[in-house]
């Protein structure tokens, strides 16, 4: 087998295509000439007008039928790596565009450069994603995970298998690209009486989260290189949209009354754009002052910029009613709400929607026209009718007091276990808590160390933009039963003390 066959030849002749098969290989052998002869044309050993020997030649020096070499040489002659006519010599096809000085040294090194990314896609990088992620399940203390083991399986199964029953052909072919009509009734009615959210149904566009809505506004917002705010620290998110739709992020920062509003007039006054979570901020859960909510919106008024307004999880407010909406107060129509139901039902569900001011409202859908039904029409559907049956706010209503009683049995755990070295904020809604490391630690070292441990926990100074880093931690306590928090935070004062053991200092 592959016995040499060497036949003198005039010079841009190949003598011998020095070929290697595999007979008991589940690769055909025609398939095993085919690819050893493209790779060395590819590579260049063969170049471009060089013949090559005959379908006889070729036979006997692999030892294979003539029939398996020409099924072979018909099929590269197909894909254009070489030419055959008839009485005349095979060749390698002249006009192939392979250089010498471009042929990387090997496969491994071209896989490694790659095409060229745009400027956004390389400033999206190095952008951290928050804690990291021990397996599927949901444990102490992943953020932004929702009380899974509370959520209303069954019911929700039967809503689902029955509006699945009866649906219609209107939703089997996909539905209306601006979402489910009953669902944005059903959204409308619902943000109206329980955030203050002032809108009908026509300003309401269905999306698959809260991060096509952003993509979506940005996109009708922004010019390349036009400004926007962007709280700091802030969620990672938003910094990708930003420069994901061409924009330029300006951090401004934020203390215990939000987003501070003269700063960010002061660092970038002819901004496009403010994204702002004004209900509950992430990470560090402040609430944006009504003092700086109305200089937000005399400046957007004044400058006619755009305001998204981030409301992902104020509707589990622990203490009193959920805070009106920013949109509620917005007179001027400049800004656009924006909320999930990835963190009041369950993330997979990837629903979401924006209310858009009226001035917007043609421009969004026309905009939305062109493309199909943002997410499944069915699952929308199902939605429409587990909120208008009532299911949905019954929901609402449990998992504001089991995220108090979570919030509460965190802050209780955290002081008791790891007293000294945390410094944890209190907790008025939603389903996270940030807390402070009183001593001179990197909080990357210690969700580092805590990983190895088996808890999740994010780094505060990873959601910060500018080199203004406060080092803490952020937990997520929606996912975890009160009896397994205290668990976790022993778990983690042992990763503390080894950070610290370590010589973990700040970087």
């Amino acid at each position: 087998m592959n016995r040499p066959y060497q036949l003198k030849l005039p010079p841009g002749a190949v003598t011998s295509l020095l070929l290697r098969l595999e007979p008991r290989s589940a690769t055909p052998l025609h398939e095993q000439i085919f690819e050893g002869v493209r790779l060395r044309i590819l590579r260049g050993e063969l170049a471009s007008g060089w013949r090559l020997p005959s379908s006889r030649q070729l036979a006997a020096e692999l030892d294979v039928a003539r029939s398996t070499v020409l099924q072979a040489l018909d099929a590269l002659a197909a894909e254009g790596y070489i030419v055959t006519r008839a009485g005349a010599s095979t060749r390698v096809a002249p006009e192939l565009p392979i250089a010498p000085e471009d042929r990387p040294r090997s496969h491994a090194s071209r896989m490694s450069r790659g095409p060229r990314l745009s400027h956004s896609a390389r400033a999206r990088k190095p952008i951290p994603v928050g804690a990291p992620r021990l397996g599927t399940a949901p444990r102490a203390f992943r953020p932004g995970v929702p009380a899974l083991d509370l959520f209303p399986a069954a019911l929700w199964g039967r809503t689902v298998t029955r509006v699945h029953a009866r649906a219609s052909t209107g939703l089997l072919d996909g539905g209306d690209p601006l979402g489910h009509a009953p669902l944005r009734e059903a959204i409308a009615t619902h943000v109206s009486s329980s955030r203050g959210v002032r809108c009908s149904a026509e300003q309401v566009f269905v999306t698959t989260g809260t991060q096509q809505a952003f993509d979506e506004i940005l996109r009708i917002s922004l010019d390349p290189g036009d400004a926007v705010w962007v709280e700091d620290p802030g969620y990672p998110g938003v910094r990708r949209a930003v420069l994901a739709a061409g924009g330029f992020p300006a951090p401004v920062p934020v203390d215990s009354e939000g987003l501070d509003v003269s700063e960010g007039i002061a660092r970038a006054r002819h901004a496009r754009v403010v994204m702002v979570a004004p209900s509950h901020q992430y990470p560090l859960g402040a609430t944006l002052s009504l003092v700086r909510r109305m200089a937000l919106l005399k400046w957007a008024e004044r400058t006619r910029s755009v305001i998204i307004e981030d409301d992902y999880d104020s509707e589990f407010r622990h203490r009193g009613r959920p805070l009106t909406a920013l949109q509620g107060l917005d007179e001027a129509g400049c800004v656009v709400y924006v909320g999930t139901f990835s963190k009041s039902m369950f993330p997979g569900l990837r629903l979401g929607f924006f209310v858009a001011p009226p001035t917007l409202v043609d421009a969004f859908a026309s905009t939305r026209a062109a493309f199909p039904a943002p997410a499944s029409a069915l699952e929308q559907a199902a939605l429409a009718v587990f909120i208008e049956e009532g299911h949905f706010a019954r929901h609402l209503r449990r998992m504001r007091v089991a995220y108090w009683e979570r919030g509460e049995a965190l802050l209780e755990a955290l002081r008791a276990d790891c007293a000294g070295a945390l410094t944890p904020r209190d907790c008025d809604t939603g389903m996270q808590l940030t807390a402070s490391l009183a001593a001179p630690l990197s909080d990357v070292s210690v969700r580092d160390e805590a990983a190895r441990r088996g808890v999740e926990v994010a780094a505060l100074s990873e959601y910060a933009f500018s080199r203004r880093r406060e080092a803490g931690l952020v937990f997520g306590f929606g996912c975890v039963r009160p009896e397994a928090l205290r668990e976790g935070t022993r778990t983690l004062a042992r990763a503390l003390e080894a950070a610290q053991g370590r010589g973990g200092g700040i970087e």
